[in-house]
């Protein structure tokens, strides 16, 4: 009975140590994004690297309470809910985690400019404790011009930029921003910022399945898009032929010198 107890904490061990190893060895990407629905603009990024291996996660710093552009649901905490549901629908379609919502009230001025700034700091404080825990190898978001010029995408990205200026993170986290091209930006269905492509750092080709699986969550976002918008945004995907999405990293140069 000694014997097979030992035999068992031995392989208890082992398995204990190979998870360990397996953790130590598989990387982290995480996408920070202000709203639920924000992750369908990287969704074939997601699949493609939990694909990979990798460990995908998902922070969500608002529950989009006051998204009421199509639905008739009144602005409130039972939107913010439902909003947080499509998330997760979508979330498990693409094979990733749940996302971590971090229920910050808003990240404008809308608010009241204290409570902006209130909240601001929240999400910074939250994301200063968060990142450190996750360590991840990849960070993307919505870069200065928010993608869709959206002031909270801005202060998202500009918030998670921030925090890797003050703590000196630059290199150990490194930050990718989504980036369109002129072209894109003129073909989509609202104005997009673009940047001129001599600043794109990475470009990352999906395959057509890739693709067709990040196309299968856009009916979770029912309380955010009509059925013609949905529509729309899938037959254009599936016509275009150009599978690949670009991100520049942000980087920034070190030392001191006398003027500019």
């Amino acid at each position: 009975m000694n014997q097979l107890l030992c035999s068992k904490a031995l392989l208890f061990s082992l398995l204990l140590f190979s998870v360990e190893m397996f953790a130590q060895d598989t990387k982290t990407l995480l996408a920070i994004f202000p709203h639920p629905d924000d992750e369908t603009a990287v969704a074939e990024v997601l699949i493609k690297y939990k694909k990979r291996g990798y460990n995908v996660k998902l922070i969500i710093a608002t529950d989009g309470k006051d998204g009421t552009r199509v639905t008739k649901i009144p602005a409130g905490d039972s939107l913010g809910n439902l909003r947080k549901e499509e998330s997760r629908c979508a979330c498990k379609i693409m094979g990733i985690e749940e996302p971590l919502f971090l229920g910050i009230d808003r990240l404008d001025t809308k608010i009241g400019v204290g409570k902006y700034f209130r909240e601001h700091k929240r999400l910074l404080d939250t994301l200063k404790k968060l990142i450190p825990a996750i360590q991840p190898d990849i960070i993307i978001t919505f870069g200065p011009d928010g993608d869709t010029h959206h002031a909270e995408h801005i202060v998202t990205g500009a918030t998670i930029t921030e925090l890797l200026l003050q703590e000196g993170w630059v290199d150990k986290y490194p930050l990718y921003y989504l980036a369109w091209t002129k072209e894109q930006s003129e073909n989509f269905m609202e104005e997009l910022g673009y940047l001129d492509e001599q600043y794109f750092n990475v470009k990352i080709e999906y395959t057509q399945d890739e693709e067709n699986k990040a196309l299968q969550i856009m009916p979770c976002y029912v309380t955010q898009y009509t059925p013609e918008e949905m529509k729309d945004d899938h037959d254009g995907k599936v016509k275009n032929p150009n599978n690949f999405v670009h991100f520049r990293r942000f980087v920034t140069k070190k030392g001191i010198r006398n003027g500019f």
